[in-house]
């Protein structure tokens, strides 16, 4: 019969577990004093990077610690990581519920990510603490647009202004309100000169953008998503809303000079893809393709099949088929598929279709749906008049790819090849109501209404009826 442990024992053991757990919890306390006093240090030599990196530490060894969740969440939100920052308030309000500064960010934060409901109830918690807080007046300022209660949304909004003049909140908001009552112009005048006061203020610069491209004011958009694209580095979004913006003022120079802050060699293939189907799209001509090939000349081999593709794109299949390593590679596999598709693209634009359709055949055999193949065998069957099966492959690729503009189109121009015109009007119809506001099916499907004899009044005020309501949810 085994022995019952002694009271003694029992004690003693229990003495050494809770000395261990009050060692390891003194080493966590040492950890995390240290990480936060490295942030301090950083941030002092203006090392954003470092400080937020010692902050993470900290709240790593010690979660359970407010004063740290608060610095992780103000750097972030220095930093423009707005979802980073909302968690880290959230942390914080979780260990300290009476801090006013962190409800106060936390129903601000809510607000600029479009959730009403959360801000309203950090805010309602708010006012208990603080009735007099801006950020409570501003909840209420946007719970009565939501409501269509202009009047009172404005007069929030002025009071706001008055008090904080440079709020970005009230700022939006009043810049909401001026849209909703369909003053667009008093509305773009009152962010640029928020965004010439306080250059920092990305969210305002956001709204800004969005105002310019309803407007069509493309000089202008260029010039601010430029900008909001050095505030925000690592997102490529408004920089490729710069470059499109540029070339749509015929501003070559400025298009070209953004894009090349994204052309780098450590740049990932998609974001040089998405780059390169601007210059495809909008700068036609040699000076693209002698650019292009300049870069490709140096570009690590992850990027070549983009540029492949691109060359491709502008009639240029040599190119092309020198980066897809000047031949098919066989077997075809799943490995070598793309690599193969951009070679086979490159012998249809170069005059070979039938080894081309032999090479697209092979690729859709192992993978059926290998979207650019699938594209590039629908172009090759429209130019050889295989207009059935053109049309079949468009409506496996639209399938595949719903809110393409593109193979929408392509799709279209295969009812075309099949000899069905009604097909092709009801398909770019479709397309018009499937992907509202999309100016590359508008202009297509105007210039079809208007070929055929049609009246493209209503096609312009159904396109801009969709691009309104696309402002008013994005905006409003």
């Amino acid at each position: 019969m085994a022995k019952r442990a002694s009271i003694s024992q029992l004690c003693c053991f229990g003495t050494a577990v809770i000395a261990a757990l009050l060692m390891g919890c003194s080493s966590n306390d040492a950890r995390a004093e240290q990480a936060f006093s490295n942030y301090q240090t950083a941030l002092n030599t203006g090392n954003i990077a470092a400080a937020r990196k010692s902050l993470l530490e900290a709240v790593r060894e010690r979660d359970d610690v407010a004063p740290y969740w608060e610095a992780l969440a103000r750097l972030q939100l220095q930093m423009g990581n707005m979802s980073d920052a909302a968690y880290a308030f959230t942390r914080a309000h979780e260990l300290d519920r009476s801090n006013v500064e962190n409800l106060s960010a936390l129903s601000e934060l809510s607000l600029y990510a479009g959730d009403l409901d959360s801000a309203h109830e950090y805010a309602r918690e708010l006012e208990l603490l603080a009735p007099n807080d801006p950020a409570v007046m501003l909840v209420n300022g946007y719970l009565e647009l939501r409501r269509s209660e202009l009047d009172s949304a404005d007069r929030d909004a002025d009071k706001l202004l008055q008090v904080l003049p440079l709020d970005p909140g009230a700022k939006l908001l009043k810049a909401r309100v001026l849209v909703a009552r369909g003053q667009r112009d008093e509305a773009i005048s009152l962010l640029e000169d928020q965004a010439a006061a306080k250059p920092e203020d990305v969210a305002s610069l956001k709204a800004l953008l969005m105002l310019l491209n309803r407007e069509n004011e493309w000089s202008k958009l260029a010039e601010a998503a430029a900008r909001l694209s050095k505030l925000q580095p690592g997102d490529d979004t408004a920089a490729l809303t710069a470059i499109e913006a540029a070339f749509r003022a015929n501003d070559i120079a400025a298009a070209k000079t953004v894009s090349l802050g994204l052309l780098t060699p450590g740049a990932p293939p998609s974001q040089v893809q998405s780059v390169l189907q601007l210059w495809a799209r909008f700068w036609p001509g040699s000076a693209a393709v002698q650019q292009a090939q300049e870069l490709a000349s140096e570009a690590p081999p992850q990027q070549r099949l983009a540029y492949a593709t691109f060359f491709n794109a502008v009639g240029q299949p040599r190119r092309a088929a020198e980066l897809a390593g000047g031949g098919p590679k066989t077997p075809v596999t799943l490995a070598n598929s793309s690599t193969n598709a951009i070679f086979a693209q490159a012998l249809a634009v170069g005059g070979h279709p039938e080894a081309a359709l032999q090479l697209f055949d092979a690729i859709l055999k192992k993978e059926p749906d290998h979207v650019y193949a699938l594209r590039g065998r629908t172009e090759l069957e429209i130019r050889t008049r295989s207009g059935a099966a053109a049309v079949q492959d468009a409506l496996r690729l639209i399938t595949i790819e719903p809110n393409s503009a593109e193979d929408r189109l392509l799709l279209s121009t295969a009812f075309d090849a099949a000899a069905d015109p009604r097909g092709a009007d009801q398909s770019l119809w479709q397309a018009f109501h499937d992907i509202p506001g999309n100016e590359q099916i508008y202009e297509a499907l105007r210039a079809r209404v208007q070929a055929r004899g049609g009246d493209a009044k209503q096609v312009d005020v159904e396109f801009d009826r969709q691009r309104d309501l696309q402002l008013a949810r994005e905006f409003i």
